[in-house]
Formats: structure tokens, C-alpha cells, sequence
């Protein structure tokens, strides 16, 4: 049956499009991806679920580009999406203006790219050597903007329910929490960008935050964030990002505003990112602080921001031009507070750390299709459940 699959989807790939499709005499330019992944449920332990409530290791996603440049310096660019077939959701939407013809340097503005690390820029199914996400990027951590802790009670409460976080104070419906860093949302705002041979920066204003990227502004406040890369020689890249932002909302903030004053509450993140290639061996890695300021309410207090630590390193080896391999060791932890309702009023940290090891390979059916398989172990001290082994299988398609 597996083998008849295959053979039926090397068939379809003789009457698709093997590359981009270019009209209007080359000034507008499609393309597209279809991405189906097969695997176990994740309804009770949570380890994949995504900031739309899907399972990033059980998917069927669709997704189409467009880019119309009427001249060199101006281009419109877009992209939808949809996932398990349901909302269409607009990925993408903004237009690049390049001032000067002669000089490597554009400014972008809409629902732009972002800035931060590099993970989120990948495209989905060709730039990954795996099937799941970095923790950073998709594991959902039990902070919300639009509900936060009255105190730390609070706040160990929801450790390890990052799915489904519940809080006194803002919205009182449950809701899932943000990622570190959302690699399944685009902010809103403006960029600009200049690359060279060795040494590229970027730098945005946005409506969100890295953890809640926005197209409507909920707060009265932008985030900040930028990137320099240098490539000292071939094949190595090495990055560094920042950002800063407002994260709460601002019917939380501005009814805390009298009684504890004026607070921006934001997120602040910074990051290192790397990339070395040789030969048949890819190998790449970020690691990411992030720390969270949430209103001081009730005691016991939430003394300080809330911090975060994450970072993973990944390997990918081609034992040719068709099969490769692939490894990701991951990991999250986060900073403590002392509470008096549980963990016996002991420093514990403010939700549960958790680890991450997914090995697979794959093959490239053809240049644009590429089928793979991995198995991905997570572990964490908390939760529903504590670990869990999911096996996955994907086909990815792409022109």
C-alpha cells in the first residue's frame, strides 16, 4: 500500500508545475505548497500543539505565494495559508520598496517577514530537515497576553498547561498560551534590510510582540527588533538578534495603570543563531532568552519578570543526492517563583521545562517532493502527561 502511494504521487508529479509559474511577462510570480503529515493523535500531553490549536506533527497544510513586481524597485508579495483545511489565514501581505537600484537595501511594510532568529524565515516543508518545530518556536508556554496571574499561586497553577491557561485577571476564558517565538504568525509593520556578501541587518517596528504577532495593535505599543548576521567564510553564518515590545493587553495594563503606576509590561528577548555547511553536513543552532513583565497584584508576588531559556542544534547528512538523515536536540526551561499554595512554598520554576529529541530522514522523490519519517521524544516536570513518543510521517510538495 505504502509503495503504491509513493508510485501514485511520482505519477502526479508528471503534470504539476516543477517550479514557479511566471505571467505578465515575468512580472508576477506563483508558487505553492502542499504538506500532509501523518501521525498519532497529541489530545492529551499537548507537546505539538501550535498557537492555532493544531497538531504540528499530524497536518494537512496548503499554501500559495505570489509576488508581482510591476518594476525593480517595487514588488507586492502574499501568502495564504490553511491548515487541516480549515480558515484560509493571511500569512503574509506586505510590499517591498528598494529606493536605490544600485545598493542592496529594501524596505518592507504589511505583514512582513520577521526579523528575529532564523527558524520562522525557513519555508515549511523544503528548508526543514525534520517534520516538528523548534520548542522556541511552537511549544506553548502558559503565558497569555490578554490574561495574567493576580499572583505566583496563580501562575503554578497553569504550570505545564500551556494548552489551555486560565487566569483571574483579563479574559476569563480559557485559552491557549504563546510560544517563545511564533514561527506560525507574521507581525504587522515596517522593516528595513541590507545584505552584502558577509554581513546582513535588518531591523522592524511591529504591532505585536516575537510570542504574539498582531495585525491590529491591542496596547498602544510596538515592538522593536533587529538581526545582524556576519559570514566570516564560506559556508558559516553567524547571527545575532533583540527585540523588546508590548505584551499585555491594554485593557489589563491601563486598569493597573492608578494603582501601580505607568508599567510597559512587555517581552524583551535576545538571541544567537549559527550555520555551518560542508560537504554532505548541515548544522545549525540558536539559543533564545526571553523574559515576560506581567502587573505586580497580589500577594505573593510575581517578584520580577518571568524568563525563559531555550535553544536547540540540529544536524541534517545527505548520503547522496536523494536520502538524508536528520537529528534536533531541544530544550526549554524557565526562571522560579516562590508561591505558598504548592510545591511547599519552595522556588519552582514558573512552568514546566521540557525536552525535546527528534531523529528521521527522508528522500527527495524528486527535486520538489520530498517524503519524510521521524521520531520525536518529549519529556517535561509537569503537565497532564509527562513524556511522550510520537512517530510521524510527511510528503511535501512544492513549486
Amino acid at each position: 500500500m505504502l509503495a503504491l502511494g509513493w508510485l501514485s504521487a511520482c505519477l502526479l508529479m508528471q503534470v504539476l508545475p516543477a517550479g514557479p509559474i511566471e505571467t505578465a511577462r515575468g512580472t508576477v510570480t506563483v508558487s505553492g505548497e502542499v504538506t500532509a503529515t501523518a501521525g498519532a493523535r497529541d489530545d492529551q500531553a499537548f507537546f505539538n500543539y501550535t498557537d492555532y490549536e493544531h497538531n504540528a506533527l499530524r497536518m494537512f497544510r496548503l499554501s500559495l505565494s505570489g509576488m508581482w513586481r510591476p518594476s525593480p524597485r517595487f514588488a507586492a508579495l502574499t501568502e495564504i495559508r490553511s491548515e487541516d483545511l480549515q480558515r484560509v489565514i493571511p500569512y503574509a501581505l506586505y510590499v517591498r520598496v528598494r529606493p536605490w537600484t544600485n545598493l542592496p537595501f529594501d524596505v518592507q511594510a504589511g505583514r512582513i517577514p520577521p526579523v528575529f532568529g532564523t527558524f520562522a524565515r525557513r519555508a515549511y516543508g523544503a528548508d526543514n530537515p525534520l517534520i516538528g518545530f523548534p520548542l522556541a518556536y511552537q511549544y506553548l508556554t502558559s503565558m497569555r497576553p490578554d490574561a495574567v496571574p493576580a499572583n505566583a499561586d496563580d501562575l503554578l497553577l497553569m504550570r505545564g498547561r500551556g494548552w489551555r491557561a486560565s487566569y483571574p485577571v483579563g479574559s476569563p476564558e480559557p485559552a491557549p498560551g504563546v510560544p517563545v517565538v511564533s514561527a506560525y504568525r507574521w507581525d504587522t509593520g515596517v522593516e528595513a534590510r541590507y545584505a552584502v556578501d558577509r554581513v546582513e541587518a535588518a531591523f522592524s517596528v511591529t504591532s505585536g510582540t516575537l510570542s504574539n504577532p498582531r495585525v491590529d495593535d491591542d496596547n498602544h505599543g510596538r515592538q522593536f527588533a533587529g538581526r545582524v548576521a556576519w559570514r566570516p567564510v564560506v559556508g558559516l553564518t553567524l547571527g545575532a538578534s533583540g527585540a523588546r515590545g508590548a505584551f499585555v493587553s491594554g485593557a489589563i495594563a491601563d486598569a493597573y495603570e492608578q494603582p501601580l503606576g505607568p508599567h510597559p509590561y512587555d517581552q524583551e528577548a535576545i538571541g544567537v543563531d549559527g550555520e555551518y555547511s560542508r560537504g554532505y553536513w548541515l548544522v545549525r543552532g540558536e539559543a533564545i532568552l526571553s523574559r515576560w513583565s506581567l502587573p505586580k497584584i497580589n500577594m505573593p508576588f510575581i517578584d520580577g519578570p518571568l524568563g525563559a531559556r531555550t535553544g536547540y542544534v540540529e544536524g541534517r547528512y545527505r548520503f547522496g543526492p536523494r536520502v538524508f538523515a536528520a537529528a534536533r536536540v531541544d530544550g526549554l526551561s524557565f526562571t522560579r517563583v516562590e508561591g505558598r499554595r504548592l510545591f511547599g512554598g519552595q522556588p519552582t520554576e514558573w512552568d514546566a521545562p521540557v525536552s525535546r529529541i527528534e531523529v528521521g530522514g527522508g528522500v527527495n522523490i524528486q527535486r520538489n517532493l520530498t517524503g519524510r519519517f521521524v521520531v520525536q521524544h518529549n519529556w517535561r516536570d509537569g503537565g497532564r502527561v509527562e513524556q511522550r513518543t510520537y512517530v510521524s510521517a510527511q510528503l511535501s510538495y512544492w513549486f
